[in-house]
């Protein structure tokens, strides 16, 4: 059975152990973090886990480019793209 939703609680080492087995196995590429509803539920996530993802080497410290499209490499373009069939009118 697969649990799509799967909840860790405990300190940032067991978070970490968690992402990377899923990462490693091939599961996911990636994740979306939903932290706790409480003000310091990111800063926990961000301060504890992130630093032992980044000490594995599965987690970035630095990128190459300095927005988001240079970091994904999708190229630059301006206007309707012509793809989409917007490009002929």
């Amino acid at each position: 059975m697969i649990d799509f939703h799967p909840t860790v609680v405990g300190p940032g080492k067991l978070h970490a152990d968690h992402l990377q087995e899923w990462f490693e196995a091939g599961a996911a590429d990636g994740f979306w973090v939903t932290p706790d509803i409480y003000e310091d539920g990111i800063d926990a996530f961000v301060d504890e886990v992130v630093p032992i993802l980044q000490e594995r080497g599965i987690y970035p410290t630095e990128y190459p480019g300095r927005t988001l499209r240079a970091n994904l490499g999708v190229p630059h373009h301006y206007g309707p793209d012509p793809r989409t069939g917007g490009g002929d009118q």
